[in-house]
C-alpha cells in the first residue's frame, strides 16, 4: 500500500473538517483537468458529480481515502449538496468558471446548473505544488485515470453510469437511502468487490495496476449499459 503523506502547508494548522474540505477541492479541480486532457474543455454539472461519486467508489482500489462516504441515492443521477457547495466555494474563489448558467426543471423542481472551467492563472500554481507530494500526486492520478476512463461513455453516457454501478444499483437499497461507499466495518463495498474479482481472474497471468483496474470496471458499465440499453428497446 503505498503512503498518503498529503502535505497541505507547512507551518499551517488545520481542522479535520478543513482537511476533508481541501481535500474535495483538489478532487474537483482534478476532475477538471483530466476533462480537459480527455477534450472536454467545458464540463457539465452532472459530469462532475457523477465523477466525483466514481472517484470515491474506487478510491479503496488505489488506497486512496474517500473524500465523501455517504451519498443520497436518486433516482436520475448523483447529486451531491455538499459537492455543489464546494463547487460553490471554488467558483466564489475565482478557480472555477462557470459558464453557461441557467436554471433547469429536475424531478418536479428546479435548480441552478452550469457547464465548469479552470482559471489556469490559479490552478496551473495548484498542480506545480501538488505534483510534488507523492500523497497528492497519487489522487490526481486517481482522478485522471476515473475520468480518462469514463470519457469513453461520451458526456451524456458519464452520469447515467452512475445508475449501473455496482453500489449506486444495489437492489436492496432503495432510492432516497445512503450509499455508504466507506462502511465502518472496513468490508469491501459492492464496486470494490467487482474489481477484486477481476484482479483475482487476471491474477494466473499477471498483476493488474491500479489504473487497469480502474479502466476494466468502466469497461463493465459500458456493457451493463449496453444491457441496459438493449432490455429498454
Amino acid at each position: 500500500m503505498k503512503s498518503f503523506s498529503g502535505n497541505l502547508a507547512p507551518n499551517m494548522m488545520y481542522t479535520a473538517k478543513g482537511v476533508q474540505r481541501v481535500h474535495a477541492h483538489v478532487r474537483i479541480i482534478s476532475i477538471v483537468k483530466a476533462c480537459e486532457e480527455a477534450g472536454i474543455f467545458s464540463v457539465p454539472l452532472l459530469s462532475l458529480h457523477a465523477i466525483a461519486y466514481f472517484s470515491d467508489a474506487l478510491a479503496p482500489v488505489w488506497n486512496i481515502p474517500v473524500v465523501e462516504a455517504q451519498i443520497l441515492k436518486r433516482i436520475r443521477s448523483s447529486m451531491s449538496p455538499q459537492l455543489q457547495h464546494d463547487i460553490d466555494d471554488l467558483v466564489g474563489m475565482a478557480v472555477l468558471l462557470p459558464t453557461n448558467v441557467r436554471h433547469v426543471q429536475a424531478d418536479s423542481t428546479w435548480r441552478l446548473d452550469a457547464n465548469y472551467s479552470l482559471n489556469h492563472e490559479f490552478t496551473d500554481r495548484i498542480f506545480a505544488a501538488l505534483r510534488k507530494d507523492e500523497g497528492w500526486a497519487r489522487e490526481l492520478m486517481l482522478t485522471r485515470e476515473v475520468t480518462l476512463a469514463l470519457s469513453g461513455l461520451g458526456v451524456g453516457g458519464i452520469s447515467g453510469a452512475v445508475l449501473v454501478d455496482a453500489n449506486y444499483s444495489d437492489p436492496l437499497l432503495d432510492f432516497g437511502n445512503l450509499i455508504d461507499l466507506a462502511p465502518e466495518d472496513m468490508k469491501p463495498t459492492r464496486t470494490a468487490q467487482v474489481t477484486e474479482r477481476f484482479a483475482s481472474l487476471m491474477e494466473g497471468e499477471r498483476a493488474c495496476t491500479d489504473a487497469e483496474l480502474t479502466h476494466l470496471y468502466v469497461r463493465h458499465l459500458y456493457s451493463q449499459l449496453q444491457e441496459a440499453t438493449d432490455g429498454a428497446s
